[in-house]
């Protein structure tokens, strides 16, 4: 779990998170129709209503993935939001920017081991509130079918 916790905070300080799930909003309203009719030389619906907003918005809702990567950007927000700066910039430097824990360390002012313990810290209260979302979740690098 520790290195889909290390990805997952990867792509939230890189961006990644929110492409991710721009691309899924994208994926469920352009890819929605792909299946084929079965129901060839059939009648006709009676009574159907139809309305794209309200479709594209009940397919939004009910994808599980899409759920999940909203649950866990969310989950690292808050956490964020109650994390010291000093914290919130190892955080920062180690995912959003992949420098290394001595650069990290030089920078804040203390010792490499304080900034890994920091982010351990850290980890540790995220992967307590996202454990059953990462794992549930088929972690997908990319949207691109297999």
């Amino acid at each position: 779990m520790a290195d889909r916790l290390d990805k997952l905070l990867s792509d939230y300080f890189t961006g990644r998170l929110e492409m991710n799930m721009k691309m899924r909003k994208l994926e469920l309203k352009y890819n929605f129709d792909r299946t084929p009719d079965e129901n060839i030389g059939g009648g006709r619906k009676q009574n159907d209503y139809k309305n794209a907003v309200e479709a594209s918005m009940i397919r939004e809702q009910n994808d599980r993935y899409l759920k999940d990567l909203q649950y866990q950007k969310d989950m690292i927000e808050m956490m964020l939001s109650t994390t010291v700066d000093c914290r919130k910039r190892v955080l920062v430097a180690k995912y959003g920017h992949n420098e290394t824990w001595a650069k990290i360390a030089l920078n804040e002012h203390v010792d490499e081991r304080t900034v890994r313990a920091w982010r351990d810290d850290f980890k540790e209260v995220v992967g307590i509130w996202l454990g059953e979302s990462l794992t549930t979740t088929h972690f997908r690098s990319t949207l691109i079918p297999a």
